[in-house]
C-alpha cells in the first residue's frame, strides 16, 4: 500500500533540501526528502523504487578537498548501500554548474560499481545549477516550472530512458484505471463508509471464484484476484492511448527495419531469454509445486545402475536419449518440470502432481555423431527451450525436456524439493502443446 518514491532528493543543507522538496511537490510529483548527515544511516527501503535522485555533488561540505574523488567516493557509497538490485533503472541528478564533474562522476561510478554492484549504477548522471533554481541564502523555491521542463529536457535527452520511464508511467495508469473498473461495480447507492467494504468483498470473492474455483479461494486468495485482474491489466497497457508520448519512441528503437541489430551472441540470447521467460526465485515466489516449477533432480542420479523411477540408468538416458558424449555428461544438470492442465493447477484438484524429466545441457557440449560426423537425431518425444544464461552460470545452456520420462508423487512428497527457476507461462504452454502433440499424434508412413 505504501509505495516507494519515484522521486528522491538528498541534501547536507536542510533549507535547501525543503526546497527542493516543496519545488517538486509543487508540480504534482511527490518527492522524498533525505537530510544527509553523515553519523545517520540511510534506509534502502526509501530507494526501492527510485526513478529520478537528486543529490548534492557536495554532500559533506565540511570536509575540505580539492580531490573530487573524495566527494565521488560517498556518493558511490550512498548507491551501493542503498539502489535495489530489483528496483529498475534511475538517473541521478546531480547539483554542479560545472559539466566536467558530471563525466568524472560517471567514470568514477562506472569504474568503482563493478560486478555486482553494477546494478546500482545510475543510467545517466546529469548536472543541473542548484542556483537557478533555489536561492542559496534562504533556501527559498524560485520557478518549479523552470526545474520541471530542465528535468523533462534531460530525460529526453536520452530517448530510450524516457521511453522507459514513459512505459512505467502507463503501467502504473493501467493499475489505476483497473481499480476503478473494479470499483465501478459497487452500486452508486451502496458507496457508503458502512456498505463501501462489504460490496467490494462480494465482488472481489466473485472474481476469485471465477478464476479458481470457489473452494480454492482460500489457498491463495490473492494470487486468484492476480488471475482474475492481471489479463485486464495487460490490455489496458497494450491499448490505452499513447497521445504526448509519441515524439522519442522512434528514436528509442531505431535498430529494425533497413537498420537491424546485430544478431545476438550466446551469452545475450541467453540473458534476454532468461528475462522473459524464466523467473528465478531468488526475485519472485516460487514453490515446487507450482505449474513450470524447474527442481532440481530430488533422488540420486547414478550413471551405472537404474535412476529412481525412470528404469534407465544415468548414462543410458544422457548418452542414449539425449545422444550426450560421455565427457561432456558430468557438466549436464538433471530437473523436473511440473506440467499438468491449466485448470487442475488453478482448482488445486487432488491427485498426484505430474513432472518431466528435464536435463540442462550447456550449449557447448558435444553430441554422438553417425560416421560422417551428422549429429545423431534425438526422439521427437525430447523439447528443447531456448537457451538461458543464470546468474550463477558460467555459459548458456539449454532445458531439454523428455516428455516420455514423467513422475508423478503427491504435493506432500514434493513439497522439500528446491526449485531453480520457473519457466513463464507462455514458455510452459509450448511445452505443454508439444508434449500434447506428442501424445496424440496419429501413426503416419512418411514417403
Amino acid at each position: 500500500m505504501f509505495a516507494a518514491p519515484r522521486f528522491v532528493a538528498i541534501d547536507d543543507n536542510a533549507l535547501h533540501l525543503q526546497a527542493i522538496v516543496k519545488t517538486l511537490q509543487g508540480l504534482g510529483t511527490p518527492c522524498f526528502g533525505i537530510h544527509y548527515d553523515v553519523s545517520t544511516e540511510l534506509h534502502a527501503k526509501h530507494f526501492l523504487g527510485v526513478r529520478c535522485l537528486f543529490m548534492d555533488l557536495h554532500l559533506t561540505t565540511g570536509i575540505a578537498s580539492t580531490d573530487e574523488n573524495t566527494h565521488y567516493g560517498i556518493i558511490s557509497g550512498i548507491l551501493d548501500a542503498n539502489i535495489s538490485p530489483t528496483g529498475g533503472p534511475f538517473i541521478l541528478i546531480v547539483w554542479t554548474e560545472h559539466a566536467q564533474l558530471c563525466a568524472g562522476l560517471q567514470d568514477y561510478l562506472d569504474t568503482h560499481l563493478v560486478g555486482d554492484q553494477a546494478h546500482a549504477r545510475p543510467l545517466a548522471v546529469l548536472g543541473l545549477a542548484k542556483a537557478s533554481f533555489i536561492n542559496a541564502a534562504d533556501g527559498s523555491a524560485l520557478d518549479p516550472g523552470k526545474l520541471e521542463e530542465e528535468v523533462r529536457k534531460l530525460v529526453e535527452s536520452i530517448p530510450q530512458l524516457a521511453a522507459l520511464l514513459d512505459w512505467e508511467t502507463d503501467v502504473l495508469g493501467a493499475a489505476g484505471s483497473t481499480l476503478a473498473s473494479v470499483l465501478s461495480l459497487v452500486p452508486v447507492d451502496k458507496r457508503t463508509n458502512q456498505l463501501y467494504a462489504g460490496e467490494l468483498d462480494v465482488i472481489l470473492s466473485r472474481l476469485a471464484c471465477e478464476a479458481v474455483g470457489k473452494m480454492h479461494v482460500g489457498t491463495d486468495p490473492r494470487g486468484a484476484i492476480a488471475k482474475s485482474l492481471s489479463p485486464i491489466l495487460a490490455d489496458r497497457i497494450l491499448n490505452q492511448s499513447a497521445e504526448g508520448t509519441a515524439a522519442f519512441w522512434p528514436l528509442a528503437i531505431t535498430k529494425h527495419g533497413n537498420n537491424p541489430v546485430a544478431k545476438a551472441s550466446p551469452d545475450e540470447a541467453g540473458l534476454i531469454n532468461r528475462m522473459l521467460h524464466l523467473a528465478l526465485p531468488s526475485i519472485e515466489k516460487a514453490l515446487p509445486t507450482d505449474w513450470g516449477a524447474v527442481v532440481n533432480w530430488p533422488h540420486d542420479w547414478p550413471s551405472g545402475t537404474d535412476v529412481a523411477s525412470l528404469g534407465l540408468t544415468g548414462d543410458q538416458i544422457l548418452g542414449g536419449e539425449f545422444k550426450i558424449e560421455k565427457q561432456d555428461r558430468p557438466n549436464c544438470k538433471p530437473f523436473l518440470v511440473r506440467v499438468g492442465a491449466a485448470c487442475d493447477y488453478a482448482q488445486s484438484r487432488p491427485g498426484p502432481v505430474t513432472y518431466l524429466l528435464a536435463v540442462a545441457i550447456p550449449q557447448a557440449a558435444k553430441f554422438k555423431t553417425d560416421g560422417d560426423g551428422v549429429p545423431l537425431r534425438m526422439s521427437d518425444a525430447i523439447w528443447k527451450s531456448p537457451a538461458f544464461v543464470l546468474p550463477e552460470s558460467t555459459s548458456p545452456f539449454h532445458v531439454y525436456v523428455h516428455i516420455r520420462m514423467s513422475i508423478s508423487v503427491l504435493p506432500d512428497q514434493a513439497k522439500d524439493w528446491t526449485v531453480a527457476f520457473r519457466f513463464r507461462e507462455q514458455l510452459l504452454m509450448q511445452l505443454i502443446a508439444a508434449a500434447s502433440d506428442y501424445s496424440s499424434r496419429p501413426g503416419i508412413v512418411q514417403l
